[in-house]
Protein backbone atom coordinates (compact mmCIF):
# COMPACT_ATOMS: atom_id res chain seq x y z
CA UNK A 1 0.00 0.00 0.00
CA UNK A 2 2.64 2.54 0.80
CA UNK A 3 4.72 1.41 -2.61
CA UNK A 4 1.40 2.07 -4.35
CA UNK A 5 1.00 5.35 -2.48
CA UNK A 6 4.46 6.74 -3.21
CA UNK A 7 3.94 5.98 -6.87
CA UNK A 8 0.66 7.77 -6.87
CA UNK A 9 1.99 10.56 -5.69
CA UNK A 10 5.39 10.85 -7.76
CA UNK A 11 2.71 10.04 -10.70
CA UNK A 12 0.80 13.25 -9.73
CA UNK A 13 3.83 15.34 -9.39
CA UNK A 14 5.20 14.54 -12.41
CA UNK A 15 1.44 15.47 -14.22
CA UNK A 16 1.04 18.37 -12.38
CA UNK A 17 4.71 19.47 -13.39
CA UNK A 18 4.42 18.42 -17.13
CA UNK A 19 1.09 20.95 -17.01
CA UNK A 20 3.36 23.64 -15.58
CA UNK A 21 5.50 23.70 -18.07
CA UNK A 22 2.72 23.08 -20.51
CA UNK A 23 1.47 26.77 -18.92
CA UNK A 24 5.20 28.31 -19.58
CA UNK A 25 5.58 26.83 -23.21
CA UNK A 26 2.39 28.40 -24.18
CA UNK A 27 3.52 31.91 -22.51
CA UNK A 28 6.44 31.75 -23.86
CA UNK A 29 5.38 30.85 -27.15
CA UNK A 30 2.77 33.80 -27.00
CA UNK A 31 5.67 36.63 -26.57
CA UNK A 32 7.83 35.12 -28.92
CA UNK A 33 5.77 33.59 -31.76
CA UNK A 34 5.16 35.16 -34.83
CA UNK A 35 3.13 33.00 -37.30
CA UNK A 36 2.34 33.08 -40.89
CA UNK A 37 5.20 35.46 -42.19
CA UNK A 38 6.22 36.16 -45.62
CA UNK A 39 9.78 35.81 -45.15
CA UNK A 40 9.90 37.96 -48.33
CA UNK A 41 8.53 40.90 -46.62
CA UNK A 42 9.76 40.60 -43.30
CA UNK A 43 12.34 39.16 -40.80
CA UNK A 44 12.15 37.54 -37.82
CA UNK A 45 15.43 37.44 -35.48
CA UNK A 46 15.88 35.20 -32.71
CA UNK A 47 13.73 36.57 -30.00
CA UNK A 48 14.69 36.90 -26.30
CA UNK A 49 15.49 39.87 -23.74
CA UNK A 50 16.27 43.21 -25.07
CA UNK A 51 17.39 46.07 -22.70
CA UNK A 52 17.10 49.68 -24.15
CA UNK A 53 18.02 53.45 -22.87
CA UNK A 54 15.17 55.73 -24.12
CA UNK A 55 15.16 59.85 -23.72
CA UNK A 56 11.82 61.06 -24.08
CA UNK A 57 10.51 65.03 -24.53
CA UNK A 58 6.55 65.12 -23.94
CA UNK A 59 3.81 67.73 -22.98
CA UNK A 60 0.79 66.75 -22.02
CA UNK A 61 -2.30 69.21 -21.47
CA UNK A 62 -6.01 69.84 -20.95
CA UNK A 63 -7.79 72.75 -22.36
CA UNK A 64 -11.86 73.37 -22.22
CA UNK A 65 -13.85 76.21 -22.82
CA UNK A 66 -17.65 77.23 -21.43
CA UNK A 67 -19.63 79.45 -23.34
CA UNK A 68 -22.78 80.61 -21.36
CA UNK A 69 -25.67 83.53 -21.39
CA UNK A 70 -26.24 85.18 -17.61
CA UNK A 71 -29.49 86.18 -16.61
CA UNK A 72 -28.97 89.05 -13.94
CA UNK A 73 -31.65 90.12 -11.37
CA UNK A 74 -32.41 93.35 -12.96
CA UNK A 75 -33.79 91.47 -15.84
CA UNK A 76 -30.47 91.81 -18.37
CA UNK A 77 -28.76 89.37 -20.03
CA UNK A 78 -25.00 89.16 -20.92
CA UNK A 79 -23.22 86.23 -22.89
CA UNK A 80 -20.19 85.01 -21.28
CA UNK A 81 -16.85 82.25 -21.95
CA UNK A 82 -14.35 81.33 -19.44
CA UNK A 83 -11.53 79.02 -20.07
CA UNK A 84 -9.65 77.21 -17.99
CA UNK A 85 -5.92 75.36 -19.36
CA UNK A 86 -3.46 73.41 -17.54
CA UNK A 87 -0.42 72.62 -19.99
CA UNK A 88 2.97 71.19 -18.50
CA UNK A 89 6.06 72.38 -20.20
CA UNK A 90 7.50 70.41 -22.51
CA UNK A 91 9.82 68.08 -19.85
CA UNK A 92 11.99 65.93 -20.95
CA UNK A 93 12.85 61.94 -19.28
CA UNK A 94 15.85 59.53 -18.73
CA UNK A 95 14.67 55.66 -18.53
CA UNK A 96 14.88 52.05 -19.22
CA UNK A 97 13.16 49.37 -21.26
CA UNK A 98 13.11 46.08 -20.38
CA UNK A 99 11.56 43.54 -23.08
CA UNK A 100 11.23 39.87 -23.92
CA UNK A 101 9.90 39.08 -26.87
CA UNK A 102 6.54 41.21 -27.81
CA UNK A 103 6.50 42.43 -23.88
CA UNK A 104 8.39 45.33 -23.11
CA UNK A 105 7.87 47.64 -20.09
CA UNK A 106 9.74 50.84 -19.44
CA UNK A 107 9.92 53.39 -17.10
CA UNK A 108 11.13 57.43 -17.00
CA UNK A 109 11.76 59.79 -14.51
CA UNK A 110 12.69 63.13 -15.38
CA UNK A 111 15.63 65.27 -15.56
CA UNK A 112 16.83 68.60 -16.11
CA UNK A 113 14.96 71.28 -14.99
CA UNK A 114 11.80 70.59 -13.43
CA UNK A 115 8.79 71.10 -15.21
CA UNK A 116 5.62 70.41 -12.40
CA UNK A 117 5.28 69.70 -9.26
CA UNK A 118 4.68 65.73 -9.38
CA UNK A 119 5.49 63.67 -12.21
CA UNK A 120 4.88 59.95 -12.59
CA UNK A 121 5.24 58.20 -15.83
CA UNK A 122 4.35 54.41 -16.73
CA UNK A 123 4.35 52.63 -20.34
CA UNK A 124 3.75 48.83 -20.70
CA UNK A 125 3.29 47.53 -24.92
CA UNK A 126 2.57 44.15 -25.87
CA UNK A 127 3.45 44.68 -29.71
CA UNK A 128 2.50 41.80 -32.49
CA UNK A 129 2.37 41.43 -35.95
CA UNK A 130 -1.19 41.08 -36.01
CA UNK A 131 -2.45 42.39 -32.55
CA UNK A 132 -1.02 44.18 -29.67
CA UNK A 133 -1.90 46.23 -26.53
CA UNK A 134 -0.48 49.48 -25.39
CA UNK A 135 -0.54 51.00 -21.93
CA UNK A 136 -0.05 54.39 -21.06
CA UNK A 137 -0.38 56.24 -17.66
CA UNK A 138 1.22 59.68 -16.32
CA UNK A 139 0.65 62.75 -13.57
CA UNK A 140 1.76 65.85 -13.36
CA UNK A 141 0.97 68.56 -10.72
CA UNK A 142 1.15 72.18 -12.11
CA UNK A 143 0.01 75.46 -12.35
CA UNK A 144 -2.72 76.62 -14.36
CA UNK A 145 -4.45 79.45 -15.75
CA UNK A 146 -8.11 80.51 -15.94
CA UNK A 147 -10.32 83.23 -17.46
CA UNK A 148 -13.34 84.93 -17.97
CA UNK A 149 -15.10 87.42 -20.39
CA UNK A 150 -18.60 88.71 -19.88
CA UNK A 151 -20.68 90.85 -22.03
CA UNK A 152 -18.58 93.47 -23.72
CA UNK A 153 -17.00 96.94 -22.81
CA UNK A 154 -19.04 99.35 -21.57
CA UNK A 155 -21.56 97.31 -20.14
CA UNK A 156 -23.18 97.02 -16.98
CA UNK A 157 -22.11 94.13 -16.31
CA UNK A 158 -19.12 93.95 -18.54
CA UNK A 159 -15.55 91.57 -16.65
CA UNK A 160 -12.29 90.79 -18.53
CA UNK A 161 -10.03 88.90 -15.60
CA UNK A 162 -7.27 86.34 -16.11
CA UNK A 163 -6.03 84.30 -13.18
CA UNK A 164 -2.92 82.21 -12.86
CA UNK A 165 -2.87 80.05 -10.26
CA UNK A 166 -0.34 79.88 -7.20
CA UNK A 167 -0.76 76.26 -6.17
CA UNK A 168 -1.29 73.24 -8.52
CA UNK A 169 -4.19 71.30 -9.70
CA UNK A 170 -3.72 67.68 -10.60
CA UNK A 171 -3.74 65.98 -14.00
CA UNK A 172 -3.91 62.27 -14.70
CA UNK A 173 -4.26 60.23 -17.71
CA UNK A 174 -4.65 56.70 -18.35
CA UNK A 175 -4.62 55.20 -22.01
CA UNK A 176 -5.01 51.65 -23.10
CA UNK A 177 -4.96 50.93 -26.88
CA UNK A 178 -5.17 47.95 -28.77
CA UNK A 179 -4.98 47.39 -32.49
CA UNK A 180 -5.14 44.73 -35.27
CA UNK A 181 -3.23 44.65 -38.74
CA UNK A 182 -5.11 42.93 -41.26
CA UNK A 183 -2.04 42.65 -43.76
CA UNK A 184 -0.13 40.87 -40.77
CA UNK A 185 1.90 38.44 -42.96
CA UNK A 186 3.55 40.81 -44.90
CA UNK A 187 3.29 44.02 -42.93
CA UNK A 188 5.55 44.40 -39.45
CA UNK A 189 3.75 47.45 -37.59
CA UNK A 190 6.30 47.20 -34.46
CA UNK A 191 9.27 46.84 -36.90
CA UNK A 192 10.07 51.10 -36.47
CA UNK A 193 9.28 50.78 -32.76
CA UNK A 194 10.78 48.14 -30.57
CA UNK A 195 13.48 45.13 -31.56
CA UNK A 196 11.80 41.65 -32.79
CA UNK A 197 11.00 41.97 -36.39
CA UNK A 198 12.71 43.67 -39.44
CA UNK A 199 10.67 44.51 -42.92
CA UNK A 200 12.61 43.61 -45.97
CA UNK A 201 10.56 45.03 -47.87
CA UNK A 202 8.24 48.11 -48.13
CA UNK A 203 4.57 47.49 -47.20
CA UNK A 204 1.64 48.78 -45.46
CA UNK A 205 -1.93 47.26 -44.23
CA UNK A 206 -5.35 48.85 -42.74
CA UNK A 207 -5.76 48.86 -39.10
CA UNK A 208 -8.37 48.85 -36.72
CA UNK A 209 -7.88 50.40 -32.95
CA UNK A 210 -9.32 50.75 -29.75
CA UNK A 211 -8.92 52.80 -27.17
CA UNK A 212 -10.11 53.51 -23.16
CA UNK A 213 -9.02 56.92 -21.94
CA UNK A 214 -9.54 57.78 -18.73
CA UNK A 215 -8.28 61.55 -17.81
CA UNK A 216 -8.75 63.60 -14.63
CA UNK A 217 -8.30 66.98 -13.40
CA UNK A 218 -8.79 68.63 -10.13
CA UNK A 219 -7.92 71.54 -7.45
CA UNK A 220 -7.74 70.84 -3.57
CA UNK A 221 -10.77 73.34 -2.19
CA UNK A 222 -8.65 76.41 -1.44
CA UNK A 223 -11.48 79.54 -0.97
CA UNK A 224 -9.15 81.77 -0.88
CA UNK A 225 -8.47 81.49 -4.60
CA UNK A 226 -11.12 81.50 -6.88
CA UNK A 227 -9.41 79.69 -10.10
CA UNK A 228 -12.92 79.81 -12.00
CA UNK A 229 -15.87 82.46 -11.50
CA UNK A 230 -18.38 80.36 -11.24
CA UNK A 231 -16.43 76.85 -10.17
CA UNK A 232 -17.45 75.31 -13.18
CA UNK A 233 -13.89 72.88 -13.14
CA UNK A 234 -13.20 72.39 -9.33
CA UNK A 235 -12.81 68.76 -10.32
CA UNK A 236 -12.95 67.45 -13.64
CA UNK A 237 -13.18 63.52 -14.84
CA UNK A 238 -13.73 62.20 -18.33
CA UNK A 239 -14.03 58.40 -18.96
CA UNK A 240 -13.98 57.85 -22.98
CA UNK A 241 -13.99 54.57 -25.16
CA UNK A 242 -13.23 55.12 -29.03
CA UNK A 243 -12.81 53.09 -31.60
CA UNK A 244 -11.79 53.23 -35.26
CA UNK A 245 -8.92 52.69 -38.04
CA UNK A 246 -6.76 53.71 -40.76
CA UNK A 247 -3.81 53.23 -42.17
CA UNK A 248 0.15 51.91 -41.27
CA UNK A 249 2.98 51.79 -43.82
CA UNK A 250 6.46 51.07 -43.71
CA UNK A 251 9.44 52.21 -45.72
CA UNK A 252 12.49 50.48 -46.52
CA UNK A 253 14.63 52.69 -47.20
CA UNK A 254 17.81 49.92 -46.65
CA UNK A 255 18.35 46.42 -45.88
CA UNK A 256 20.70 44.01 -45.74
CA UNK A 257 20.24 39.79 -44.56
CA UNK A 258 22.50 39.01 -41.88
CA UNK A 259 25.22 36.43 -43.20
CA UNK A 260 25.80 34.58 -39.76
CA UNK A 261 24.09 33.75 -36.73
CA UNK A 262 23.08 36.34 -33.67
CA UNK A 263 22.07 38.53 -36.47
CA UNK A 264 25.61 39.54 -37.60
CA UNK A 265 25.64 41.50 -40.82
CA UNK A 266 21.71 42.81 -40.59
CA UNK A 267 21.43 45.92 -41.93
CA UNK A 268 17.85 48.12 -41.98
CA UNK A 269 16.99 51.62 -42.28
CA UNK A 270 12.62 51.60 -41.83
CA UNK A 271 10.13 54.51 -41.76
CA UNK A 272 6.40 53.91 -40.06
CA UNK A 273 3.76 56.49 -40.84
CA UNK A 274 0.69 55.85 -39.38
CA UNK A 275 -2.99 57.82 -38.91
CA UNK A 276 -5.85 56.57 -37.18
CA UNK A 277 -8.91 58.49 -36.79
CA UNK A 278 -11.10 57.12 -34.35
CA UNK A 279 -14.78 58.07 -32.94
CA UNK A 280 -15.38 58.26 -29.40
CA UNK A 281 -18.58 56.44 -29.02
CA UNK A 282 -18.46 56.71 -24.86
CA UNK A 283 -18.13 59.66 -23.68
CA UNK A 284 -18.85 60.48 -19.93
CA UNK A 285 -17.63 63.50 -17.87
CA UNK A 286 -18.17 63.98 -14.01
CA UNK A 287 -17.83 67.99 -12.63
CA UNK A 288 -17.44 68.79 -9.14
CA UNK A 289 -18.30 72.07 -7.04
CA UNK A 290 -17.09 72.56 -4.08
CA UNK A 291 -18.93 74.94 -1.52
CA UNK A 292 -17.94 76.81 1.56
CA UNK A 293 -19.54 78.04 4.17
CA UNK A 294 -19.50 82.02 4.87
CA UNK A 295 -16.04 81.95 7.20
CA UNK A 296 -14.71 79.70 4.36
CA UNK A 297 -14.79 76.52 5.31
CA UNK A 298 -14.95 73.58 3.05
CA UNK A 299 -18.56 71.87 3.96
CA UNK A 300 -19.41 69.52 0.42
CA UNK A 301 -19.58 69.77 -2.90
CA UNK A 302 -21.73 69.16 -5.83
CA UNK A 303 -21.49 66.60 -8.29
CA UNK A 304 -23.20 66.99 -12.26
CA UNK A 305 -22.72 63.66 -14.60
CA UNK A 306 -23.58 63.72 -18.43
CA UNK A 307 -22.51 61.39 -21.36
CA UNK A 308 -20.85 63.39 -24.23
CA UNK A 309 -21.76 63.51 -27.83
CA UNK A 310 -19.84 61.24 -29.96
CA UNK A 311 -16.69 62.44 -31.22
CA UNK A 312 -14.25 62.46 -33.98
CA UNK A 313 -10.69 61.98 -31.95
CA UNK A 314 -6.92 61.44 -33.68
CA UNK A 315 -4.47 59.20 -32.75
CA UNK A 316 -0.99 59.20 -34.86
CA UNK A 317 2.77 57.73 -34.70
CA UNK A 318 5.35 58.04 -36.60
CA UNK A 319 8.97 56.37 -36.13
CA UNK A 320 12.26 56.17 -38.03
CA UNK A 321 14.73 52.97 -36.96
CA UNK A 322 18.29 51.90 -37.18
CA UNK A 323 19.16 48.23 -37.12
CA UNK A 324 22.82 47.10 -36.91
CA UNK A 325 23.38 43.36 -35.74
CA UNK A 326 21.99 43.40 -32.23
CA UNK A 327 21.50 46.98 -31.99
CA UNK A 328 18.23 48.57 -32.73
CA UNK A 329 17.97 52.59 -32.20
CA UNK A 330 14.35 54.11 -32.89
CA UNK A 331 13.31 57.94 -32.92
CA UNK A 332 9.55 58.20 -32.32
CA UNK A 333 7.01 60.84 -32.28
CA UNK A 334 3.08 60.12 -31.04
CA UNK A 335 0.53 62.48 -30.48
CA UNK A 336 -2.79 62.05 -29.41
CA UNK A 337 -6.05 64.58 -29.19
CA UNK A 338 -9.26 63.67 -27.04
CA UNK A 339 -11.90 65.94 -27.80
CA UNK A 340 -15.27 66.15 -25.44
CA UNK A 341 -18.54 68.53 -25.96
CA UNK A 342 -21.38 68.72 -24.17
CA UNK A 343 -24.53 71.18 -23.68
CA UNK A 344 -25.57 69.56 -20.90
CA UNK A 345 -22.61 69.26 -18.91
CA UNK A 346 -23.96 71.39 -15.23
CA UNK A 347 -27.05 70.28 -13.98
CA UNK A 348 -29.01 73.04 -12.58
CA UNK A 349 -30.43 70.66 -10.38
CA UNK A 350 -27.43 70.11 -8.23
CA UNK A 351 -25.44 73.23 -9.07
CA UNK A 352 -27.26 76.66 -7.83
CA UNK A 353 -25.63 79.80 -9.68
CA UNK A 354 -26.56 83.22 -8.46
CA UNK A 355 -26.88 85.00 -11.02
CA UNK A 356 -28.04 82.10 -12.82
CA UNK A 357 -26.34 80.74 -16.01
CA UNK A 358 -28.27 79.46 -18.93
CA UNK A 359 -27.36 77.64 -21.98
CA UNK A 360 -23.93 76.63 -21.29
CA UNK A 361 -21.69 74.24 -23.45
CA UNK A 362 -18.80 72.95 -22.35
CA UNK A 363 -15.91 72.03 -24.69
CA UNK A 364 -12.49 71.17 -24.21
CA UNK A 365 -9.53 68.22 -24.92
CA UNK A 366 -7.03 65.85 -23.03
CA UNK A 367 -3.61 66.05 -25.70
CA UNK A 368 -0.76 64.62 -25.68
CA UNK A 369 2.72 64.83 -27.38
CA UNK A 370 5.83 62.65 -26.98
CA UNK A 371 9.28 62.60 -29.34
CA UNK A 372 11.21 59.68 -27.85
CA UNK A 373 14.54 58.18 -28.97
CA UNK A 374 15.30 54.54 -28.23
CA UNK A 375 18.46 52.82 -28.22
CA UNK A 376 18.11 48.75 -27.52
CA UNK A 377 20.57 46.08 -27.47
CA UNK A 378 19.62 42.30 -27.93
CA UNK A 379 20.90 40.11 -25.91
Amino acid sequence: MKRLFAITVLLAATIVQAQELNFWQKVNNLLTTFPNIDSTYIYQPKQGFTLGMFSTVQQAGFDTKAKFNIHYDDGTKAAGISSYSLVEQPSTKLGLELGYGKFVLGYGIEVGPKRAYKKRALGLNLLGKAWGLHCNYFRVSNTFQSSIKIGNPGDEHYMDDQILSTTPALLKYLSIDGYYVFNNNKFAYPAAYKAGLVQRKTAGSWIVTGRYMQGLLSNAPDPTVIYDYYNLLDYFSTLQFSIGGGYSANFVCWHKDPIQIRDKGLRNLTINLTLLPVITVVNYMDIIKYEFTDNDEYYGSYSSKTFCYPMPNFIGNSAISLTLDRFFISAQFTYDWFYFHSSQAINHDYFLFSPDLENLILRGAFHNWNFKLLFTYKF
